[in-house]
This record gives structure tokens, sequence and C-alpha cells, in this order.
């Protein structure tokens, strides 16, 4: 067996080197981005979210921990139910999406910021929560380092939600990004990678599959285009051409007749007992 953390420390590094290259919390600070994610929540597109929860069976009245929560997708609903949750979240326009959220919701309980990213937090401030969560946010340099923080901020269990393959951006951008950019784009580790670096750590988490269930369509194929024109910084023309004619030739039809990518992919749930 590898070493699960020299693999995902070495692809995160070549990731880092890619010219055009932004970190999660530098991409999720850009206004369209956030207002995509927080309409999506709002009109049921990301289906996986009540899976999630079920998944996570997090009890009220507990204490949470959620990593890179975004615009709270499961943080606000965590709230509503009654658990104190604290975020850690880096990026401004997140964390007013969450309050938009959070009213939408009619979410009266307040939720704790932490404005960092997860590798700047030191864990002699951070305390201990009952229930430690990363929902698909697992951008981290170095793998067991941020896994053995939560383990240590964890007071009942730890829950980790990652890719178990390549998602449809994924896919995406490795077809297409040595065309627009002249160089190799490197995706992201998946879950295995994650589950045996836990492994190598001692820790024996459960790991059990998903299907992702989002429906996240586009009304035509230059909205489709265009969206991702802006996501790979590609707005030249004939950038936005290789994008189309990618796009044209894998979109479907999907159940609202909105433009899809026929496989949603799968995402694994990791936890574990502290």
């Amino acid at each position: 067996m590898n070493d699960a953390d020299s693999e995902w420390r070495e692809i995160t590094k070549k990731q880092r080197q890619i010219s055009t290259y932004k970190s999660s919390a530098e991409f999720f600070s850009i206004q369209q981005f956030v207002d995509k994610m927080v309409q999506n929540l709002k009109n049921g597109a990301m289906a996986r979210v009540n899976d999630q929860l079920a998944a996570l069976g997090i009890p009220p009245g507990s204490s949470v921990l959620d990593i890179g929560a975004g615009p709270g997708t499961l943080a606000v609903p965590l709230a509503k139910k009654g658990c104190r949750v604290t975020v850690v979240e880096p990026s401004q326009p997140m964390k007013q999406a969450m309050d938009e959220y959070r009213r939408y919701l009619q979410v009266d309980a307040e939720i704790g910021v932490i404005p960092a990213v997860w590798e700047d937090v030191d864990p002699e401030n951070l305390g201990t929560y009952d229930y430690v969560i990363s929902s698909f946010a697992l951008s981290v340099p170095n793998l067991k380092e941020a896994l053995a923080k939560m383990h240590q901020a964890a007071g009942k269990e730890v829950h980790i939600f990652w890719f178990m393959n390549d998602t449809s951006w994924d896919v995406t951008y490795t077809r297409l990004w040595e065309s627009l950019h002249g160089e190799k784009y490197w995706a992201k580790p998946k879950a295995d990678v994650v589950w045996n670096c836990l492994y190598q750590m001692g820790i024996y988490a459960d790991i059990a599959v998903y299907p992702m269930r989002d429906e996240r369509g586009y009304p035509d194929l230059r909205a489709a285009a265009d969206d991702y024109a802006d996501r790979m910084d590609a707005h030249e023309e004939w950038q936005k051409e290789i994008i189309s004619g990618y796009l044209d030739s894998v979109l479907v039809r999907g159940e609202n007749d909105s433009l899809v990518f026929p496989d949603k992919g799968l995402y694994a749930h990791i936890s574990w007992k502290t």
C-alpha cells in the first residue's frame, strides 16, 4: 500500500503549480459561484443533502464543528434541528450566503464562525465538539495533519464526505485543460486515499458510498459553456469553442429538460468514533 499522505501531498503540490490554480477558498470567494450554490440549495437541486443529513444522524443539542461549511449546506439544517453549530469558513461571500440561507430556512439560532482555512486553525484554541464534519471540503495540503486535527477536536465522531470517483467537472477539466492552457490538469485524490491514510494512522473508519443525486443543469449549451469558461479561466473565443464543442458532445436532457451530465458520480461517507 502506498503512503496515502505522501500521495495526497504530491498531487496537491502538482495542482498548486498549475498557472491558473485557485485554492478552494479563493474559488469560493467569487461571488457568482457562491450565488449559484445558494440558488441550487434553495431550488432543491442538491438532493444529496438529505441523504447526508440522514447518514450523519446527529441528535439535537449536539455541538458540531463543520469544516469548510460553504453557504451552510449542512450547518444551517443542523442548527435548525437544534444543534449548536460552529463553522470553519474563510470566505466572506460564503459567510454572507450562509446568513441568507439561514433566513431562507427560518433558522434563528446563531452559527459561530472561525474565519480561516482548516490548516491554519490552531488546535490548542479549537476546543472539543461532539461531532466534527467535513463535506467536500478536504482541499488541504497535508491530509494526515488535517485528519489528526479533526480526530483531536471530536468528542464522539468524525464524518467526512468526499468524492469517490472523478466528478463531471474533473472529467471536463482533465479532457480540456491541456488544450486550453497548455499544461496538465491534476484532479483531487479520491476517498480511497482518505480511507487509506486513516488506516495508516491506526484509525479504522467505516465507509459507505452514495450516488451524488445533484441535478444542477443548464437551460442551454451557451449557459453551460459560459459557466465552464468562467470556471476554467478560458475566455478567448477559440477556448470557448473547444469548451462548447466538448459539452455539446456529452450533455444530455435531464428531468426538467435542462442540460446535465449523464453521470452524476459517487461520493463516500467516511466516519469513525473517537
